[in-house]
């Protein structure tokens, strides 16, 4: 189970306007709380799927971080009104290895990169218009591990701590489709 971590960041706070505008949002997931996509992409570029390993709450963890964000960055009071639609199309974990197998096999030491990425929709309308946009987020992460054996026990030391770092980039993935978001509510702002 990958811990949920769903703080808005102080880089995503301050980097989001406060608007004067009040937000009528509907938050979509097509992804429900339970098991994400895992795709391991070997050196030589074969790719297995595992989707039965790594349970996160994702509808969740959605639903808390963009509550947060509207709550906090637009004013429910003002009579300017904005129509927002947010969907949360795809979310999955990919892991990129970074030696080969021999290496590995033959060293005992292990360096992959850690992707997660989400797919989202945004679609607004403001003062009479329509505006749409899809937009893929990815945060990475890179990890080290070295497995050795002594006698008859078997060691791995793994150099930040995989689930943890699972948790925060999904974390950090969510926090980056908000300054997206904005990004694209700047357009709309900039054609009213």
């Amino acid at each position: 189970m990958i811990p949920l971590q769903t703080n808005l960041s102080d880089q995503t706070m301050l980097m989001a306007e406060n608007r004067n505008i009040k937000a009528n949002y509907a938050l979509e997931s097509h992804i429900q709380d339970g098991y994400i996509d895992y795709i391991s992409v070997q050196k030589n570029g074969r790719e297995s799927i595992d989707n039965k390993s790594n349970k996160y709450a994702t509808e969740t963890a959605f639903f808390k971080v963009w509550n947060s964000f509207f709550s906090n960055k637009f004013n429910p009071y003002s009579n300017d009104q904005m129509e927002v639609h947010i969907t949360l199309v795809d979310l999955y974990l990919k892991q990129q290895a970074i030696t080969s197998i021999g290496y590995t096999i033959f060293t005992g030491n292990e360096k992959v990169n850690i992707e997660a990425v989400a797919v989202f929709n945004f679609f607004i309308e403001y003062h009479g218009k329509k505006y749409e946009k899809q937009i893929e987020v990815s945060t990475t992460d890179y990890n080290e591990s070295q497995s050795m054996s002594v006698g008859d026990t078997y060691y791995t030391t793994t150099l930040t701590n995989p689930t943890l770092q699972k948790a925060m980039l999904l974390q950090d993935c969510f926090n980056k489709s908000i300054i997206h978001f904005e990004n694209f509510i700047r357009m709309v702002m900039l054609d009213k």
